[in-house]
C-alpha cells in the first residue's frame, strides 16, 4: 500500500504534535552508550521533526557516500562513515539543520575489478536525489545541503543540481562541490600537519585513514595498510579514466595510510566542518 504525501495527497501539513512531545534539546543516552542526537532525522519522531520546523529548522543535510574498495585496510562503507560525521559537525556549526540518513550509494565504476562495489549510474544517482528533495520540500524545508565523502560523485552531482533547479526551483541547494574554498582548505590543513598532498591521498591514503581511525577504529586495519601511488596525479589520470583505479594501484590506494593517525583524523574532519560552515554562510550572505 502506498503511503500517502502529506504535501500532495491531502493538501494538509501534518498534524501538530501532542502535548508531552519530547523536545529537541533532549538528547538521552540510549542502550550500548549511544548518545541520541537532536539533529539526525533517523533518530528522531515525526512530532520532533515538526516541532524543528516550527521552531525554525530550514535546512537538510544530506550526506552522499559510496560503498567501494578502500584498499585492503578500510571499509567498503569509508566514505558513507565520513560523510555522516561531517554532516553532524556540520549540523553543529550551523543552527536550523537536520541531517538525513546517508545515501551508502555513490558513482563510483572507477572501482570495478575490486570486489564489493555497489554503485548507481548518474542518472540514477540525480533521480534518487530529486526524489528525496521532493519529500524535504513537503514538510518544509527551504534548503538543502549536499555533502559528498566521495570524489566520483561529482559529475554526477552538476546533472543533479542541474536536476534540481529545474524540478524545484524554490528550493536553496548547495554542495561541497561547488564551495570552492573548501578543497585548499582541507590541503592547507594537511600542509600545516606535516603531511603532503601526495601522502594525503585520493583514496584510502593518509587523510581517510586518519579519519577512519577516529571515527571507526574497529573498521580499521593499520597493520593491513601499504603505500599506494604516491606520483603526479596529473601523470596517471588518462590510464585512471581508461582502466579505472586498479589500472593505477594494484591495492586500491592512492597515498601513504601507513603516516596515518587517529588525532589527525579529528583535526581533518573538524577543520572541513569549520570550512564549509564558513563556506556555507558566505555562500548565504552574497545570495
Amino acid at each position: 500500500m502506498r503511503a500517502p504525501n502529506a504535501a500532495s495527497d491531502s493538501g494538509a501539513a501534518p498534524p501538530a504534535p501532542e502535548s508531552g512531545a519530547v523536545r529537541l534539546d533532549e538528547a538521552t543516552r540510549g542502550g550500548g552508550g549511544h548518545t541520541r542526537s537532536a539533529h539526525r532525522l533517523s533518530e528522531m519522531t515525526w512530532p520532533e521533526v515538526a516541532e524543528a520546523v516550527r521552531a525554525g529548522c530550514t535546512t537538510v543535510i544530506l550526506p552522499l557516500g559510496a560503498t567501494e574498495q578502500h584498499g585492503p585496510h578500510l571499509p567498503l562503507g569509508t566514505d558513507a562513515i565520513r560523510a555522516a560525521a561531517l554532516a553532524d559537525r556540520l549540523a553543529e556549526r550551523l543552527p536550523g539543520s537536520l541531517v538525513a540518513p546517508a545515501l551508502p550509494f555513490g558513482c563510483s565504476d572507477e572501482h570495478w575489478g575490486f570486489p564489493g562495489l555497489l554503485g548507481l549510474d548518474a542518472e540514477t544517482f540525480a533521480r534518487v536525489i530529486l526524489d528525496l528533495a521532493r519529500r524535504v520540500v513537503g514538510w518544509g524545508m527551504e534548503r538543502l545541503v549536499l555533502l559528498s565523502a566521495h570524489g566520483g560523485n561529482g559529475d554526477a552531482l552538476d546533472l543533479t543540481l542541474e536536476l534540481l533547479g529545474r524540478e524545484l526551483p524554490d528550493l536553496e541547494v548547495r554542495t561541497n562541490g561547488n564551495l570552492e574554498s573548501v578543497a585548499p582548505a582541507a590541503l592547507e590543513m594537511a600542509r600545516r600537519e606535516g603531511i603532503s598532498a601526495s601522502d594525503l591521498g585520493l583514496h584510502a591514503g593518509e587523510g581517510e585513514t586518519s579519519e577512519m581511525l577516529h571515527l571507526r577504529p574497529e573498521l580499521a586495519h593499520p597493520q593491513r595498510a601499504a603505500l599506494g601511488f604516491t606520483g603526479d596525479m596529473e601523470t596517471i589520470l588518462d590510464d585512471l579514466r581508461a582502466g579505472g583505479l586498479r589500472s593505477v594501484t594494484a591495492n586500491g590506494v592512492l597515498g601513504d595510510p601507513t603516516r596515518a593517525a587517529a588525532d589527525r583524523g579529528a583535526r581533518y574532519l573538524d577543520a572541513f566542518a569549520d570550512e564549509l560552515a564558513a563556506a556555507l554562510r558566505r555562500d548565504a550572505d552574497a545570495s
